[in-house]
């Protein structure tokens, strides 16, 4: 221990004496270290710890699928959830759940609260226990039982100050009183259920609990003891193959798909945090190498020093002591400015993260630095020294004492030490490569996304979100005349140049509809033909600028006194007129219990109605003042649509001051906050920063191992000089040993590229993850910019004068 002290004190010494030595080292070390701190913090949040409910590896999602059609999985229907939960043997329990927002009114200012409607089973299969009250119970989980509401921790808190008097109160939600039985605690979350802030009972209605063709369950399961997802798959898609000949009509060619709830809340997101710990993982090994470059540099300047240690009788392994113990110090100092870095990275991380994306990944929210993270980051850090201080010390620690001492410190550049510091040098061009090959795989990747026809005009297009309550807007005839009503108040503001009502606002999805064609075989069981619906007033297309293929737009004369009209998507007419007209063709529909027929009156250009990376879908709309359906979504196009924010709101409370307005938000906005562009734009732009420094540290490495080799090579070059040679004859030669270098490292690098890329290929749109442009275009940039940096130090050699070099020692 006390030689351990000693050895530390020197070293502290040391690293004061050479100040711009340390500041350098332990930048570059706290860049890598924290980098990879961050994200570690992040994966951590995500894949490794345990989620906040007991046994969470027992708990599965459950979703339904259909064979061969054009919308392969769905929700499930609640009737065919009934079936699964009776005729299991693998489930020790069953709930579910559907996502509902609830206009909260009666209370100060009326708000739009994201919530969630659950069956009596849900918490007890998460088993789940309240801070305060309780669960739902199963008598409460009936059509036209009593209702009852939980609510989240924050919202208690923020909304109610935190009273546990508000236990069996009653609230009104969407127009209905919900007795409040439960406060959930600060902990709990269920990302697949988004930002909800309260659960109702789920109370389906008559329908809803038997109309098996529809679709709009999230059922949740924990597996018995024992039982793998594997086995429970294999059970349950043996009762959907039941199920299917039972009830042809709504099941055939339907399955159920088993995922685990963590695959469920992290399936989308893991393949981008992979991606980023490969990314830091990179950085840090560059950023060794070029610390573990200056350290043999720094080393060779000392062997005079440890030459004369060794004489006066110190011993190899005290002087491998020695020499390590200053790497771990080192290392120690940029771990802990790693730190900081990291505290400051994890800010950066999560700000990036859009709010709507941040509520699908709760566990990302009120991020720290734990044990765990003191942990690894200790852990790296003492890898880190290790690795970068091992091969000087081995190297230093055997000098031949007597050439040692004679020869100068500039004339001590071993072969052994450089070749081990050219090897160095080209594994940081062989991996800044891979990473800026990445980055622009991802950035081609998102400008090709970004290229996609959306078939709308996003600028300048104000949207927002409103819900009609079931209890003050019970039917058709209420909900048209409120949008009737509201749309042309809009449309009356001065500065408005159109306005629309759509049931769902685009890129949000929708539910889907099947429909039979008239005049052609009625459709074998589970072949019926489908499509997302959307209920839309006659000047939205106008509003979103979307463009009239054929036929015309809806008129204020399409309404419940008019023959049922429609207006299909070119995909649609495409796939289901492609030899034939398609207006005048009439489709029949059955909504609950009753069909209708309608006419096709018009086909416009594609409009992305879900993710802008999935191919264009059939879509089918109808006139809003003949069909209205939940939620609505208001467009309005202006010249500065935020403006209208105040507006609209003054509009709506004008008519109903219940009714709060909701999620409001430019076009632009909303289609940059959409789950395929964040998947996209967000590693493209970590990976671009992180490929950056890469580039930095890799040109830092490579002008530092050209600088030296000049140093070492004075009074050649002086020789050479006196002997004639020109200006240019120096420099080539100089780069003559930079283009071997960066050759090389561009040659590993594309090789390493080839195997590593293709772990991005979840990640990218419409791009090659082998895309030989990109490949072309990083590798002469890189070397471009290599060049450049050895450039300096070539021009440097040619202008030595020959009468200094040849007196240098």
């Amino acid at each position: 221990m006390e030689s351990l002290l000693q050895n530390l004190r020197y070293s502290i010494r040391l690293m004061i004496k050479k100040p711009a030595f340390t500041a350098t080292a332990v930048f570059i070390l706290a860049l890598g270290i924290g980098a990879n701190t961050a994200i570690f913090t992040v994966i951590d949040a995500a894949l490794l710890r345990p989620l906040p409910y007991p046994e969470p590896d027992r708990l599965a999602h459950l979703w339904e699928t259909r064979d061969q059609r054009e919308f392969s999985l769905s929700e499930a229907s609640y009737p065919n959830y009934l079936d699964w939960k009776a005729q299991n043997t693998v489930f020790e329990d069953m709930g579910g759940y559907q996502r509902r927002s609830f206009s909260l009114t009666g209370r100060d200012t009326p708000e739009e609260i994201p919530g969630a409607r659950a069956t009596a089973g849900f918490f007890t299969t998460l088993r789940v226990e309240p801070l305060l009250g309780r669960t739902f119970l199963a008598e409460e989980d009936q059509t036209n039982a009593p209702q009852a509401v939980i609510l989240s921790y924050s919202l208690w808190q923020r909304r109610f100050g935190g009273d546990t008097g508000i236990l069996g109160q009653s609230l009104r939600l969407g127009g209905n009183n919900y007795t409040v039985v439960g406060i959930l605690s600060p902990s709990f979350q269920f990302a697949p259920a988004g930002a909800a802030q309260l659960w109702v009972t789920l109370n389906p209605s008559r329908g809803e609990s038997t109309a098996r063709a529809s679709h709009w369950f999230y059922p949740v399961a924990r597996l018995k003891p024992g039982v793998t997802i594997e086995q429970a798959q294999e059970e349950m898609t043996a009762i959907a193959n039941r199920l299917a000949e039972q009830y042809p009509e709504a099941n055939a060619g339907g399955g159920i798909r088993l995922v685990s709830i963590r695959d469920q809340i992290t399936g989308s997101v893991r393949p981008v945090l992979l991606a980023l710990i490969v990314t830091v993982a990179l950085v840090l090994l560059i950023a060794r190498a070029n610390v573990a470059n200056l350290t043999m540099v720094r080393a060779a300047g000392r062997h005079k020093e440890i030459a004369v240690r060794m004489a006066l009788g110190a011993s190899r392994a005290a002087l491998m002591r020695q020499l390590m113990t200053e790497s771990v110090a080192l290392a120690a100092l940029g771990g802990a400015a790693g730190l900081m870095v990291a505290y400051w990275g994890i800010d950066l991380l999560v700000r990036g993260i859009p709010d709507a994306q941040l509520n699908l990944m709760p566990f990302l929210k009120n991020l720290s630095i734990d044990k765990k993270i003191l942990l690894f980051t200790s852990a790296i850090s003492l890898l880190t020294g290790v690795l970068f201080g091992l091969f000087p010390a081995l190297q230093s620690s055997k000098l031949d004492l007597t050439v040692a001492l004679k020869e100068s410190a500039r004339a001590s550049g071993a072969p052994a030490r450089r070749r081990v510091r050219d090897a160095l040098v080209v594994a940081e061009i062989a991996l800044a490569l891979v990473l800026l090959v990445g980055a622009g795989l991802m950035i081609r990747s998102l400008a090709t996304l970004l290229e996609v026809d959306p078939g709308l005009k996003s600028e300048n297009l104000l949207t927002a979100q409103l819900n009609l309550p079931t209890a003050s807007y019970p039917d058709h005839a209420r909900r048209a005349a409120f949008a009737q009503r509201l749309n042309e108040r809009l449309e009356n503001l001065s500065s408005v140049k159109a306005a629309g009502l759509t049931s769902k606002l685009p890129f949000i999805g929708g539910t889907t509809s099947g429909f039979v064609i008239r005049g052609r075989a009625a459709p074998a069981p589970g072949d019926m033909p489908e499509a997302t619906i959307r209920s839309v007033t006659a000047n939205y297309f106008d509003a979103i600028g979307a463009s009239l293929i054929r036929g015309r737009h809806f008129t204020e004369r399409d309404n419940a006194q008019s023959p049922n009209s429609l207006i299909i998507n070119q995909s649609l007419a495409n796939r289901f007129f492609a030899d034939e007209e398609p207006l005048g063709q009439h489709l029949t529909f059955r909504f609950g219990n009753e069909s209708s027929e309608w006419e096709i009156v018009g086909v416009v250009k594609d409009i992305s109605e879900s993710a802008m990376d999935e191919k264009s879908k059939s879509v089918i709309y109808f006139p809003l003042l003949q069909y209205s359906r939940q939620p609505i979504g208001v467009v309005i196009r202006a010249d500065d649509p935020m403006s209208l924010a105040a507006a609209l709101r003054s509009e709506v409370q004008q008519i109903d001051p219940n009714l709060p307005v909701f999620a409001v938000q430019t076009m632009e906005s909303l289609m940059g906050n959409l789950p395929s562009m964040f998947l996209r734009r967000y590693p493209a732009l970590l990976i671009s920063a992180f490929a950056a420094v890469a580039l930095l540290l890799a040109m830092v490495g490579i002008y530092g191992v050209i600088s030296y080799s000049v140093s070492q090579r004075t009074q050649e070059i002086g020789i050479r000089v006196a002997l004639g040679a020109d200006r240019r004859d120096i420099i080539r030669l100089v780069l003559k040993h930079a283009v071997v270098l960066i050759a090389t490292g561009l040659v590993a690098g594309i090789a390493a590229a080839i195997l590593l890329t293709r772990f991005l290929s979840t990640l990218l749109f419409n791009v090659s993850a082998q895309d030989s442009l990109t490949m072309a275009m990083v590798a002469a940039l890189l070397a471009s910019v290599a060049m450049a940096a050895c450039y300096i130090p070539a021009r440097r050699a040619a202008r030595i004068d020959p009468i200094r070099a040849l007196r240098y020692e």
